[in-house]
């Protein structure tokens, strides 16, 4: 037996017992699924295909069944403000290593979840394609793609020249502990860091206690702070 839901306005028909994904693909409408990447989220836990029926109610498309007249919304502020909220609450649990991921340059779900909804905190490394021994860091230089905030399409490190910083820095202290590790392992040196920072940095409300966290950091790695 096949069920009228309308999606934004669109009259589509799917069988009944299918879920309101089904709808949505027949419909034309995409939503975030990060469920249907196995190894992140399953059964509905990751809420980033939340729609909004005619009711008000928020539910996730991929596990709520369809019903003859239902009624879907699947992009109105309340929607994208509840899948914001999501990304920022994924992104505070994730660990962040973008450097060494290999979705890296193109292939990071959250860092387009977090383009399309205005959540920073990624740095430029989840876009970058150099890769492996092609990493600018890894060869010694000073690029700043792993504490800088991604957005840029990283023009410098795909067109072989360090990042530079220009979109801000990635404040998250495990992050930068992570990225400070990242640089102590290829024998890029906290000076060398700083100057090219200092550049878009300096003048920044929060240069002085970025920097404190980045020599606290370097400190550590160098095996001169606590564990």
């Amino acid at each position: 037996m096949m069920v009228r839901v309308i999606v934004n306005g669109k009259e589509v028909h799917v069988p009944e017992g299918e879920t309101i994904l089904t709808a949505l693909k027949k419909a034309g409408d995409a939503v975030p699924t990060l469920c249907f990447f196995g190894h992140m989220y399953r059964e509905a836990s990751c809420r980033m295909c939340l729609v909004e029926l005619s009711n008000g109610k928020l539910v996730p498309a991929c596990a709520y069944p369809v019903s003859d007249g239902l009624e879907v919304r699947t992009d109105t502020p309340r929607v994208r403000e509840a899948r914001r909220t999501v990304v920022e609450f994924i992104l505070s649990i994730h660990r962040i290593r973008c450097w060494s991921c290999p979705r890296k340059g193109g292939n990071c779900e959250l860092l387009k979840l977090a383009t399309a909804y205005w959540v920073e905190g990624i740095p430029v490394c989840s876009s970058c394609p150099l890769y492996g021994r092609d990493c600018l860091v890894v060869k010694g230089e000073p690029c700043l793609g792993p504490i800088t905030l991604a957005g840029c399409s990283d023009p410098c490190p795909s067109n072989g020249s360090p990042c530079i910083g220009c979109r801000g820095p990635v404040t998250r202290k495990d992050v930068l502990e992570a990225a400070t590790q990242f640089y102590v392992s290829n024998g890029v040196e906290l000076k060398d860091v700083l100057e090219v920072a200092s550049m878009f940095w300096e003048g920044l409300p929060n240069y002085d206690a970025l920097k404190a966290s980045l020599e606290e950091a370097f400190k550590k790695a160098l095996g001169g702070g606590e564990d």
